[in-house]
């Protein structure tokens, strides 16, 4: 028959007898940081202008209002294309034949 796991009390015992000198003192260092982490990439962020209106804003509206023009802009470069895509694919579908 197997032995019951040991008590809670007896496991962190032993946890702490594995990290603290008998002062109380920890004995462990902390891991020395990867040496192949590649440094955080450069992030620009002088293209974005804050609106004028943006005192008070929460967050979701204040990133609203920033990308709505530029949600606009591409919209307004892609829908002509992505309908016309959209369109021509039913008719095939419904008629068999464009």
């Amino acid at each position: 028959m197997t032995e019951p796991p040991p008590a809670l009390d007896v496991i962190l015992a032993s946890i702490r007898a594995r990290v603290m000198d008998p002062t109380g003192e920890a004995v462990l260092e902390p891991p020395p940081a990867p040496a192949n982490t590649a440094p955080p990439l450069p992030v620009s962020l002088a293209h974005v202008t804050m609106p004028a209106s943006s005192t008070g804003m929460t967050l979701d509206e204040l990133m609203r209002s920033m990308l709505a023009p530029q949600i606009k802009a591409w919209l307004d470069a892609n829908m002509p294309e992505i309908v016309e895509k959209l369109a021509r694919d039913e008719i095939k579908r419904l008629t068999g034949k464009l």
